[in-house]
């Protein structure tokens, strides 16, 4: 005769036997969920005094989830068990059911850990530590019990779940942040797709009244009031971003987005942004040779450099009444004309600083580096002022490109 391992809930007596030595639990709520599945809820209490085994790994201590883990038990214990679960893996389970409907008694035999570690670990050291038991009980998990052929179906997903999880980014935090929700508000009032979350635009997009995260903080470090150099360095690429979002209480992030962040100065910056870029594109193409490729390889110098002859102060503001800067007027009749001297005048004087006579040769990839971005705008100084304003003398822009 076979033996009876998985015994679905009965009404039998609810005293645990003497002899059993096992894991037992008891929780108001138990589910079965096929021939080899249960789930617990528990309070944290009745994990804390077994010698856990299993796990692919060992409880790793201050680890940074770890540390974050810890606090949130110490804090918040009644959310300790909102998010995760604990799986374990036994020989046989056994249900006594309680006198409350889907109440029971849960008798666990050779449980072993197949994910949860950590989460037992950070409850033991939290009773070494002598955290108040009644906060423990408050701290109701769910333990996820597993028998016979599905213990290894189990085992095998877990470890395969790391591979399919979609790691978290900077960016993904961006939604918590209530700035840049005021901002969606704002955009979405006047009819203009901000797309922050990663995923939202997946195709090539057109038009004005679509931005993302991205391209409003590319433009951003470039023309926000009070932008720093090292910032729009940062921001033109992924992963300068990133580390940009990932310190969202930092001076750097907080440059750009802030309480007098408004959606009226961000899609300023942001076609002021694709209108250089768009001029220094056209002047730089086919010059893949000489002085001229730093247009085509670093057009966030140029939106920075122009940004400098720009009343950025003003960007945020409604422009309205005496004295206001008609933003509209300088971005559709000037900006063209000053983008063009000051590329003129970026590129004049990179040959002064990276002269090829002799033979010598330009390294392109010096162009995309912070430092050399220091130089060349520390050389540029007043006398680029002046080229740019010159540029504003003359019929079309684009004769001498």
């Amino acid at each position: 005769m076979s033996e009876v391992l998985f015994l679905p809930p009965q009404l039998v007596s609810s005293s645990v036997p003497s002899s059993f030595d096992g894991l037992v639990l008891k929780s108001e709520r138990v589910e079965r969920i096929g021939d080899h599945r249960w789930s617990v809820w528990v309070g944290a209490d009745q994990l804390v005094e077994w010698e856990w085994e299993g796990g692919r790994r060992g409880f790793l201590g201050d680890s940074a989830a770890n540390v974050e883990l810890t606090e949130l038990l110490w804090q918040r214990p009644y959310d300790f068990g909102v998010v995760g679960s604990v799986v374990l893996a036994a020989r046989e389970v056994r249900v006594l059911p309680g006198v409350l409907r889907g109440s029971g008694t849960v008798q666990v035999e050779q449980p072993e850990v197949l994910d949860g570690i950590q989460r037992l670990g950070v409850l033991q050291r939290a009773v070494a530590d002598q955290i108040p038991m009644e906060w423990l009980k408050r701290a109701l998990l769910r333990v996820e019990l597993v028998t016979g052929p599905t213990v290894e179906t189990v085992r095998g997903e877990l470890d395969a779940e790391d591979r399919r999880r979609n790691p978290a980014t900077a960016q993904d935090e961006l939604v918590r942040d209530a700035n840049v929700l005021r901002l969606m508000r704002q955009f979405r009032a006047d009819g203009v797709r901000f797309a922050v979350r990663r995923g939202e635009v997946r195709e090539p997009y057109a038009g004005e009244r679509c931005m993302t995260v991205e391209e409003a903080t590319s433009a951003l470090a470039c023309l926000a009031p009070g932008a720093r150099l090292e910032v729009a360095h940062a921001a033109d690429g992924a992963a300068g971003r990133e580390r940009l979002w990932a310190d969202r209480g930092g001076e750097s992030y907080r440059t750009m987005f802030n309480e007098n962040t408004e959606a009226v100065g961000v899609l300023r910056a942001v076609e002021i942004a694709r209108c250089v870029r768009g001029v220094v594109s056209r002047m730089g193409r086919g010059k893949r040779y000489g002085h001229a490729h730093l247009w085509r390889d670093v057009p966030q110098l140029a939106v920075w450099a122009v940004g400098r002859q720009l009343p950025l102060v003003e960007l945020h503001r409604e422009g309205r009444g005496p004295g206001a800067v008609d933003w509209d007027l300088l971005v559709r009749e000037r900006l063209e004309l000053l983008t063009v001297g000051v590329a003129e005048g970026l590129r004049d004087v990179y040959e002064a600083l990276r002269p090829t006579a002799g033979g010598r040769r330009l390294r392109h990839a010096e162009v995309r580096e912070l430092g050399f971005w220091a130089e060349l705008m520390e050389e540029y100084g007043a006398a680029g002022d002046a080229a740019a304003l010159d540029s504003l003398v003359g019929s079309d822009p684009l004769d001498s490109v």
